[in-house]
C-alpha cells in the first residue's frame, strides 16, 4: 500500500469517535426517568400518558405475520427487518386490541415504592417494515409515577443532525440471561453516537459489568438526546434499539462510517416512507397516534456547554 495511502487511512481512524467503555448506573426512580419502562423480556418508553414506544419484536410472534403476504409482496426491500420484526398484517393508523392472554405488561418504577406500578397494554400499533411498535395502556400513567418523554420526528431536511454534538443516553432493563429478568434493574449511561444511515443510528451503548453492550431485555430501549428547546434543556427520544447489525443496506444506504462490533442498531424515529417500498412513514405514524408527544427539528438546538 502506498505511504500517502497509509497515511490517510492511519488519520480517518484517529478521527473516529472514541470506542472506550462507558460507565453504567442503576437509574435514578423519578418521575422523568420512571418513562422507561420494563415489558418482561424487552424495554419501553412513555411518550403520553397513554402510549408506550417499544420495539415490534417485543411484541408475541402470532400478532406479527400476515400468513397470507410474503415478504416480496410486502417488505421486498426490508428482508432483515422483516425478518426481527415479522410483518405485520394491520393497518399503522388504528388500534388493534390484543388478545387477553398475549396483552403484554408495563411495569413503571425501579424499588417497592408508591411510584413502582404495573399496568396492562390494551390495544397495539405496528408500522409497516420497520421494528418499531406502540402500546395503548388501559389507563393514564399518573404524574407522579412517571412523566412521558417527547420524540423527535423530522430533522434538517428529514434527516438527524450530526448527533456527536449533543449527550446521548442509554436506559434499559437488560439483564445477563432470560433468567435474571425478573431481578433486572434499569440501568443508565452515557451512549457514543457513531454513523448513520437513512434508516438506522449506530451506536456505542455503555459496557456492563459482565462487558456487553446490549443485554437480553433492552430491546425497545430508546436512543435519548438531550436537546434544547424554548422552555430549556429536555431528553428526547430520537431511536430505538432493535438489534446489534447493519440491516437492509441496499435500501436505506451504507453507514457513513465502518460499524465496530458490539454496536447498537436503532431504528430512527424521523425515518420517512423510502421510495419503492411498503415501510411506514414512522413521523406520520407516530403524530397520527400521539400528536402531543411529537417534536420537530426546526424548534432544537444542542444544549449550551
Amino acid at each position: 500500500m502506498p505511504t500517502g495511502l497509509r497515511l490517510l487511512l492511519a488519520l480517518c481512524v484517529l478521527l473516529l469517535p472514541a470506542a472506550a467503555p462507558a460507565e453504567v448506573r442503576d437509574d435514578a426512580n423519578t418521575p422523568a426517568a420512571n418513562a422507561v419502562v420494563s415489558l418482561g423480556r424487552c424495554t419501553g418508553t412513555l411518550i403520553t400518558p397513554r402510549i408506550i414506544l417499544t420495539a415490534a419484536h417485543c411484541l408475541p410472534s402470532g400478532l406479527r405475520v400476515d400468513a397470507t403476504a410474503s415478504v416480496p409482496e410486502r417488505c421486498a426491500r426490508f428482508p432483515q427487518q422483516h425478518e426481527i420484526s415479522k410483518e405485520p398484517h394491520e393497518n399503522p393508523f388504528a388500534w388493534t386490541t390484543f388478545p387477553t392472554r398475549a396483552a403484554p405488561v408495563a411495569r413503571f418504577g425501579t424499588d417497592s415504592a408508591s411510584r413502582r406500578i404495573s399496568m396492562k397494554a390494551e390495544a397495539y400499533s405496528l408500522p409497516a417494515c420497520a421494528d418499531m411498535a406502540l402500546l395503548r395502556l388501559s389507563h393514564d400513567v399518573p404524574s407522579a409515577v412517571a412523566t412521558p418523554l417527547p420524540v423527535l420526528v423530522t430533522g434538517p431536511e428529514g434527516l438527524p443532525p450530526p448527533w456527536r454534538d449533543f449527550p446521548l443516553r442509554h436506559a434499559g432493563w437488560g439483564a445477563a440471561s432470560v433468567e435474571e429478568l425478573d431481578g433486572a434493574v434499569r440501568q443508565t449511561g452515557t451512549v457514543r453516537p457513531w454513523t448513520e444511515n437513512a434508516c438506522t443510528l449506530f451506536a456505542l451503548p455503555p459496557v456492563r459489568p459482565n462487558g456487553a453492550r446490549i443485554l437480553t431485555g433492552d430491546s425497545g430501549s430508546p436512543l435519548l438526546a438531550m436537546l434544547e428547546t424554548p422552555q430549556g434543556p429536555q431528553e428526547h427520544v430520537i431511536a430505538v434499539l432493535f438489534a446489534s447489525g447493519a440491516p437492509d443496506i441496499a435500501t436505506c444506504g451504507p453507514p457513513a462510517l465502518r460499524v465496530p462490533q458490539r454496536h447498537g442498531a436503532y431504528t430512527a424515529t424521523w425515518r420517512k416512507a423510502l421510495p419503492e417500498s411498503d415501510a411506514t412513514d414512522l413521523g406520520a405514524w407516530l403524530t397520527h397516534h400521539a400528536p402531543d408527544a411529537v417534536r420537530t427539528w426546526p424548534d432544537l438546538t444542542p444544549p449550551p456547554g
